[in-house]
């Protein structure tokens, strides 16, 4: 749910905390997991600079590769879904029925905000409403504030359920 500006932003943020050596080796080995997940052309062009420079050990690098794989899969299966309302609409009707496995009801988490609204926005089904603002108010502030807007329900601050008040009574 990004502008073009809003990703640069994010990916240069990302890769000066992967290059400054400023930050604590924690931080640069989670903003290396995230190139590998999120893996744009500019996040592993960073990240390959990052192995050749030596800056981590290959078994680190070899691990984190391994440990972001689940992740980098399921965003890219959620790309994948980008723009097809019927497929995530069908996925939620799965979720909501039980017939979805792990992965399925995860890849749900990775689904663009914007398909789900557009499902929300379409949808006759109750069920599906609600598991989109179950699903919209663990998001992040950003898209929980402009998807319920657009949806005209209401999500607390931290995301939680407490603040929360269904449409459907649900």
């Amino acid at each position: 749910m990004w502008t073009d500006a809003e990703q640069e932003g994010f990916e240069t943020a990302v890769v000066r905390t992967l290059i400054d050596d400023a930050h604590p080796r924690h931080t640069q080995l989670l903003a290396l997991a995230l190139c590998h997940v999120i893996a744009t052309q500019r996040l592993l062009a960073a990240a390959a600079r990052i192995a050749e420079r030596g800056v981590f050990k290959a078994d680190e690098i070899r691990f984190l590769e391994e440990a972001t794989l689940p992740r980098y899969l399921l965003h890219e299966q959620a790309a994948r879904l980008r723009g097809n309302v019927v497929a995530v609409e069908a996925l939620l009707a799965r979720v909501v029925t039980g017939a979805a496995d792990a992965t399925e009801a995860s890849l749900l988490d990775w689904v663009d905000v914007r398909d789900l609204v557009a499902v929300a926005r379409t949808t006759l089904d109750a069920r599906l409403f609600g598991e989109i603002e179950r699903r919209v108010a663990a998001r992040g502030k950003y898209q929980r504030g402009r998807a319920s807007h657009v949806l005209g329900f209401r999500v607390s601050r931290s995301g939680d359920q407490a603040g929360h008040r269904p449409i459907f009574g649900g």
